[in-house]
């Protein structure tokens, strides 16, 4: 897939933490596996260990999504070893049912995108710091390079800095740059600033799209649609996608983002948002 390219008859989504934050353990071989099934492109957390491997895990520990003990639930990943955070039940937390998840390891990961060529991840590199960051972008060069799947990767990150990195640093591979920002205002700034450059490294944009204070009934983000109609219109000029992240939704503010042309989207939801998708069609 180009992820440059928006088909107006087709919808893009990126399940959040693997199979949306809602429904499934995230960042865990299980919630990957459900937001491909729903036909999402499933993002992972890259964090690097004591011993140099990557895994996915959002978190800068383990406190939220495993049963580690009090001792090693709030080291650090980069103290813990591959080995040592294995030994830790990463499904359970979230509901009995999914007990006997583990935190994956990246090459994992790749191993399931090499075996089927139209899978595709976002992949959120967290340790972007002077001491570690050069030790986890060699390796996880290296593993993209290794297995051959830079087309099916593409780096998320608010970082312009490390998605141009990236975008050099491996030949093939995607960069998507998200924008938050505490105020619209802030996220239009930086907006101008990357379409100035006219968006250079990067293949996609995402905007996060907060819920105003008093939402009304006619809309419910800061960022107003006429922003987004514009913001669309320059990204589509520039040959890259535009795609945005409702925190929350119900089906009217899907619909209207949808009306405006809108065609990537993030969820926390992905069963919610394949419904309300499945209705809008049928408008």
């Amino acid at each position: 897939m180009n992820i440059a390219i928006s088909n107006p008859n087709e919808i893009y989504w990126q399940a959040h933490g693997g199979g949306g934050g809602f429904e499934k353990p995230d960042n865990t071989l299980l919630s990957l596996n459900y937001g491909w099934s729903m036909g999402a492109i499933p993002e992972v957390d890259i964090r690097l260990t004591a011993d140099g491997i990557l895994v996915c895990q959002h978190d800068n520990n383990l406190s939220r999504t495993t049963d580690a003990p009090e001792n090693i639930a709030h080291k650090e990943i980069v103290e813990l070893t591959f080995e040592e955070i294995r030994k830790y039940d990463a499904g359970a937390k979230f509901d009995e049912a999914y007990r006997g998840e583990k935190v994956p390891a990246f090459y994992e990961v790749i191993e399931l995108l090499q075996a089927d060529p139209n899978k595709m991840i976002y992949a959120d590199l967290k340790n972007y710091d002077a001491k570690l960051f050069p030790e986890l972008k060699q390796e996880f060069t290296r593993l993209i390079n290794m297995y051959a799947v830079a087309s099916q990767v593409i780096i998320c990150s608010c970082d312009y800095d490390l998605n141009c990195q990236m975008h050099k640093a491996i030949s093939g591979i995607n960069t998507m740059q998200w924008i938050g920002g505490s105020t619209a205002g802030e996220q239009i700034t930086t907006f101008e600033k990357l379409a100035e450059n006219n968006f250079n490294c990067l293949e996609q944009i995402q905007l996060h799209l907060n819920e105003l204070k008093n939402p009304s009934d006619s809309w419910r983000y800061t960022l107003d649609a006429d922003f987004l109609k514009n913001a669309l219109s320059i990204c589509s000029k520039a040959k890259i996608s535009m795609q945005v992240f409702p925190w929350l939704f119900e089906k009217e503010d899907l619909f209207k983002l949808l009306d405006i042309g809108i065609r990537w989207f993030t969820t926390d939801e992905p069963s919610k948002f394949c419904n309300t998708i499945k209705e809008w069609r049928k408008l």
